[in-house]
């Protein structure tokens, strides 16, 4: 997995505090120093799990901030193709930890209704806020063949050359330490049947490299599906060679959140560039420090969302369920009735499409309380969409259930102006973001050696 000469020795420790039975203490300890804070413990009485690292995540999902013992000054953060926040989230939780404050500077989405998710809950400045396509943020010259900027650029002879840059950016050179991403995924995924690895879109991943060197960022994180290593224009090399040639350490590599012990068998690809003499921390070696020990089993589905089963729409709307067919309504009580014993629906019940079309076993599925959930998408309402169904009532997952199993914690603001927002809106948002824990273990891969300041200049 990893690109980067940089040390593995990473480890992460949570434990009951001693001194107080209602905190948790972690400790992490890096190649470059050691970092501990504390957490107020949230009980959960349904749970027999004494598990310190479970409690600590308990009461994160519960809506308790960590706090550090030491401060380290302010990160200051910009992102684009930000949508509702989910990569911000991992981030910021790990700055909590290691004593930063997350500062968000600037995002660009052109949702408008996930951007307006952002700031309620990141507090993005308005003036730096911009509701567009992240192509009309910065427009750049690249050569096809070679993958590079033509020889003369904006801020050294390796730079972009840079057309288009968005005004409400414009003032941001060498004002950011992070830029994050997570450039459109769709050209890239298993699910793209028409354009995969081969679509317009993917070019879009080369705007983040481009960006950063325009303003001079010295921390990256890009995110994406593993599969974007199989991209036909080969984004992911021309990336990282335009990093590299920019002076940026790169590491890159897929991070699984099910062997980080959470709840979810999400993976998803990061690229990690760095400028300054310390390179990322190994995203294997994070990896490896937040694995649940092989003899103990990791986090379940039925510890994430156990006391939301019984919650009504009424309470809030976002344990809104669908309004189902007479099938599918007849699917999910065969999943809790005769064929209880087995989590998947057998294929003689899919509808003709799915019979004639798909293989995948979790369409219409019941999710198993015991495990990790599959990966949460945009159609976790409807039962043959994946495996769906929850895995003691006849329903389909809520809103908050699956925003819980992608690491949202229960105060994470969904509204819109204090509006509830469509269903098609609350799904997306949920199902496209980044779970938590991947951004977490990320955050840590770049921040581990410390934060490189850039150095403004007149561009």
């Amino acid at each position: 997995m990893a690109e980067t000469d940089a040390p593995s020795n990473i480890s992460v420790t949570t434990r009951k505090d001693p001194d107080n039975n209602k905190r948790l203490i972690r400790e992490i300890s890096l190649p470059y120093g050691q970092i501990e804070s504390s957490i107020r413990v949230t009980a959960d009485p349904a749970s027999t799990q004494e598990d310190a690292r479970a409690a600590w995540w308990w009461s994160y999902l519960h809506g308790k901030k960590a706090r550090s013992s030491t401060e380290h000054g302010t990160l200051r953060v910009a992102e684009m193709f930000g949508g509702p926040g989910g990569l911000a989230q991992g981030v910021k939780q790990f700055c909590r930890e290691a004593g930063l404050i997350f500062e968000s500077r600037a995002v660009v989405d052109q949702d408008i209704g996930a951007v307006d998710v952002y700031i309620q809950n990141h507090h993005t400045p308005e003036e730096h806020t911009a509701r567009c396509a992240t192509s009309s943020v910065i427009d750049h010259e690249l050569d096809a063949d070679s993958g590079k900027w033509p020889s003369t650029g904006w801020t050294a002879s390796n730079a972009p050359i840079i057309t288009e840059l968005h005004p409400k950016w414009r003032d941001l050179r060498g004002e950011l330490d992070l830029l994050l991403a997570g450039p459109p995924c769709q050209g890239h995924s298993n699910l793209n049947n028409w354009s995969r690895y081969d679509d317009d879109r993917n070019e879009a991943y080369l705007d983040v490299p481009a960006l950063a060197v325009a303003l001079d960022v010295p921390l990256v994180i890009i995110e994406n599906v593993p599969s974007v290593v199989h991209d036909a224009r080969k984004v992911v090399a021309k990336a990282h060679k335009l990093f590299t040639g920019n002076g940026y350490h790169v590491e890159s590599g897929t991070l699984k959140a099910d062997l980080m012990g959470w709840p979810q068998t999400r993976a998803r690809f990061f690229l990690i560039a760095r400028k300054d003499e310390n390179p990322p921390l190994s995203l294997a070696g994070v990896q490896n420090a937040l694995a649940w020990p092989e003899a103990e089993s990791s986090l379940d589905l039925w510890w994430a969302i156990h006391d939301l089963a019984q919650a009504s729409s009424e309470d809030h709307h976002m344990h809104r369920i669908a309004n189902y067919t007479t099938q599918n309504r007849r699917r999910i009580n065969y999943l809790h009735g005769k064929g209880s014993d087995n989590f998947n629906l057998p294929v003689s019940r899919h509808n003709e499409k799915h019979k004639k079309g798909t293989t995948y076993t979790g369409v219409y599925g019941r999710l198993n309380p015991e495990a990790p959930a599959g990966t949460i998408t945009s159609g976790f309402l409807t039962p043959g969409r994946g495996r769906y169904v929850h895995p003691t009532e006849r329903r389909t997952i809520t809103p908050a259930e699956a925003a819980r199993i992608q690491g949202f914690p229960d105060n994470y603001i969904f509204d819109v102006d204090g509006i509830a927002p469509s269903k098609q809106q609350l799904t997306k948002w949920i199902g496209d973001a980044v779970p938590m824990p991947l951004g977490y273990a990320a955050a840590m891969s770049a921040l581990g050696p410390g934060i490189p300041r850039p150095e403004a200049s007149d561009g």
